[in-house]
């Protein structure tokens, strides 16, 4: 459980680099991962063809073994506890189970990091967005999910994907960093309560979002 983890550790020049961290194909990014118990803010790991989203559906390929399948690797972060503490985390390891959700920034609508080094392997194929809010136990996610040209926002949910992308983000209440807006969400659909689809933003009779 996310509660167990220790979060105590030395300092981050004398941490031993894991060796599975070492492979030359890994890229970092910059997360926000929320769960009941504390909000997370440092750097996790994706394949170099890989986006956030498949690192979290999936695992890492590293060498002849698979990393990360059931926990999300985090480093040189921070751990905002629920009782407004901040501390420092080196090497911590978060249940993929126990995840609410995580937030990524500069991602661009299909939840794909823009970074220069990701190779175009085939043309992304065009996706219908979806305006819908997604409801927590603690959090509402307010944002566009997306599915195929012909599908309805449930079949957008029902995927085999344990993590859903959500794109252009409001978050309420703030999480405990005070961040609430973000390019880029992977929400866990083991977590959601219910979702309602919304009006596109500036159609008639639209919600305004909220701050």
């Amino acid at each position: 459980m996310v509660g167990s983890i220790t979060l105590e550790a030395p300092a981050f020049s004398r941490q031993t680099v894991p060796i599975w961290q070492n492979d030359s194909r890994l890229r970092q990014e910059n997360v926000v991962v929320c769960t009941e118990t504390c909000t997370f803010a440092g750097y996790t790991f994706r394949m170099h063809q890989q986006r956030l989203l498949d690192a979290l559906n999936q695992s890492l390929a590293v060498g002849s073994l698979h990393a990360a399948r059931d926990f999300m690797p985090l480093a040189r972060g921070e751990a905002y506890l629920s009782d407004e503490r901040k501390k420092p985390v080196a090497d911590t390891y978060v249940r993929k189970a126990n995840i609410l959700f995580v937030c990524q920034e500069s991602v661009n609508g299909n939840g794909v990091s823009e970074t220069n080094d990701r190779p175009k392997v085939y043309p992304m194929r065009e996706k219908k967005p979806i305006r819908a809010e997604v409801h927590l136990s603690s959090y509402t996610l307010v944002g566009q999910m997306y599915g195929e040209m012909w599908q309805q926002l449930l079949d957008s949910l029902d995927r085999d994907e344990t993590f859903l992308p959500i794109t252009n983000v409001n978050i309420r209440p703030a999480l405990s960093n005070g961040e609430s807006a973000f390019d880029f969400a992977a929400v866990n659909k083991d977590q959601i309560i219910y979702v309602n689809q919304l009006e596109p933003a500036g159609a008639p009779g639209a919600l305004p979002a909220e701050n």
